[in-house]
């Protein structure tokens, strides 16, 4: 079964300079998104699996589906090291 991917409610955010800035109200955390992980965080508004989250970057970004598999891949990964995102 694959993994469905959510926000961590802990975060409060909002755009500065067409980065989002986030903050984890819980302990302080800071995590600054450029375009791309802005559009993944509003894709996450509500949960989903990578496939649909590449299926929705896809008709955003020019890229390959494989280029975009694997950066979102590599985001998730790094979001979820820094509890931004949830995985279920």
């Amino acid at each position: 079964m694959e993994k469905v991917y959510s926000r961590n409610n802990d975060f409060v955010f909002n755009e500065v300079d067409g980065e989002l800035v986030m903050m984890n109200l819980e302990n302080g955390a800071y995590v600054s998104l450029n375009e791309t992980g802005k559009s993944i965080w509003n894709i996450l508004e509500t949960p989903k699996n990578i496939n649909e989250i590449v299926e929705l970057l896809l008709q955003e970004f020019e890229v390959s589906a494989e280029i975009c598999t694997k950066e979102v891949n590599d985001f998730l990964l790094k979001m979820l090291d820094k509890n931004v995102v949830t995985a279920e």
